[in-house]
C-alpha cells in the first residue's frame, strides 16, 4: 500500500459524504445535532447574506450551500487526519479515514438526536 491509496480513499469518502447531502432533504422532525449544524447553518448563511425571505423560498441555493458546508465540516477532521498520517502509514490512514466517515455520516442522520428543536 502506498500513498495514493491512502489519497484515492479519502476522495471516494468526501464523494460519499456530498452524496449524502442529497439525504438530508429527507430527514424529518428535528434530526440530528451535527444535521442541524448543515442545514440550518446553510440556511443562515444564505439569509444573513441576503434575506431571510430569500432563503425561505430558494431552497436550491440552501442546499448548494448546505453542500459546501458538509463538506467542510468532514474535512475539517479528516483532513488532517489525513495529511498526518499518509505517507507513514496509509493503511492506517485508509482505515482511519473510512472510520471517520462512517461516523461524520451517522452523526448526519442517527447518531445525537436533536430534541429540543432549532
Amino acid at each position: 500500500m502506498n500513498q495514493r491509496f491512502a489519497d484515492t480513499v479519502i476522495f471516494a469518502c468526501e464523494g460519499l459524504v456530498s452524496a449524502s447531502t442529497a439525504g438530508l432533504r429527507y430527514v424529518t422532525g428535528y434530526g440530528t445535532a451535527q444535521f442541524q449544524l448543515v442545514v440550518l447553518g446553510a440556511w443562515s448563511i444564505i439569509a444573513h447574506l441576503s434575506s431571510s425571505k430569500f432563503a425561505d423560498q430558494h431552497h436550491g441555493v440552501i442546499w448548494a450551500v448546505a453542500l459546501l458546508l458538509n463538506i467542510f465540516c468532514f474535512n475539517v477532521v479528516a483532513v488532517p487526519l489525513w495529511l498526518l498520517t499518509r505517507k507513514r502509514v496509509p493503511k492506517l490512514s485508509a482505515i482511519s479515514i473510512v472510520c471517520f466517515t462512517v461516523f461524520y455520516v451517522a452523526m448526519l442522520f442517527v447518531l445525537f438526536p436533536a430534541t429540543d428543536g432549532p
